[in-house]
């Protein structure tokens, strides 16, 4: 752990598959933010991203492969901090802003969740910071919006809040895709969530199984929204089937940009645009590239 940087009463949670490559710099990037403890949960890897999780200096849970969810859920089950904050095996987090984080959380009893905005980073290593997606972040919002305004490591989440979340009305879908979105739901039904305009995290924009699956990935999240929405008696406007496909394309083509593959890139653009023209140009208007 860094000699300048005293640690805090916060565990950071590492779902990990094949990583050996990233995991290193992701372990030491939370050791340099203040975790006490840093937990890799191995999801069933055949290479050496446990052993060098544990080299990093994290303690190192395997299982047999899971999926994302469920590790960090094991991973939670372990800690025994405070605070937590859940962060994938490619991307790293920014120390300071981390612990601004906590801070605010010590400060206000009240809130569930503290979170800042994120840099994203091509396979390249070129950054680009984006901006708050929206504000307030509450229930209503999340759920009129239809999308996570932040990946999991741009928060810090109170392992309490965390706990009563499990059991708020009403329960849970525990989808295999965008479970960090109905735990941000979830966690605003227990207390507050606050953001601020301050990088807390380097994020990875080549994408995981949330690219590799978009369109099953949005159909999750849609399920989610209708769910709660539903229960809550909160009107939401529901994506048509074509506009699934359209965000799909969107989101394999910003991962086809993020790894560089420019006719890639104008392929699932052109899929996007000609799927609905006049609906594409409306969202071409409002820049929807200086959005993560």
């Amino acid at each position: 752990m860094s000699a300048s940087r005293p640690p805090s009463d916060l565990t950071v949670i590492i779902p990990a598959f094949r990583a050996e490559g990233t995991i290193t710099r992701a372990v030491e990037s939370a050791l340099a933010a203040g975790a006490e403890t840093v937990i890799v949960v191995d999801d069933g890897s055949d290479d050496a991203t446990g052993e060098r999780a544990e080299s990093a200096g994290a303690v190192c849970i395997r299982q047999e492969n899971a999926g994302a969810a469920k590790a960090r859920a094991n991973g939670a089950e372990h800690a025994s901090s405070k605070y937590l904050v859940f962060l994938d095996s490619d991307d790293e987090l920014i120390p300071t802003a981390v612990q601004r984080s906590v801070q605010i959380l010590e400060e206000n009893p009240s809130l569930a969740v503290s979170a800042g905005t994120v840099i994203g980073v091509t396979d390249e290593g070129t950054e680009r910071p984006f901006p708050v997606r929206y504000s307030p972040v509450d229930t209503e919002s999340l759920l009129v919006n239809g999308f996570g305004p932040w990946p999991p490591c741009a928060a810090v989440v109170r392992r309490e809040s965390y706990v009563r979340s499990k059991s708020a009305q009403p329960a849970a879908l525990a989808p295999r895709f965008a479970e960090d979105y109905e735990l941000l739901i979830r966690l605003s039904l227990v207390g507050g969530i606050a953001v601020r305009d301050e990088a807390s995290c380097r994020y990875s924009l080549a994408g995981g199984k949330s690219v590799r699956s978009a369109t099953s990935a949005i159909e999750a999240k849609e399920r989610i929204r209708e769910h709660y929405a539903r229960h809550l008696n909160i009107e939401i406007e529901r994506m048509s089937d074509r506009r699934i496909r359209m965000a799909a394309s969107a989101r394999r083509a910003r991962a086809e940009w993020a790894s560089g593959n420019k006719m890639a890139t104008a392929a699932r653009l052109g899929e996007w645009f000609l799927a609905d023209p006049v609906y594409a140009s409306r969202k071409l208007l409002s820049k929807p590239w200086s959005r993560n």
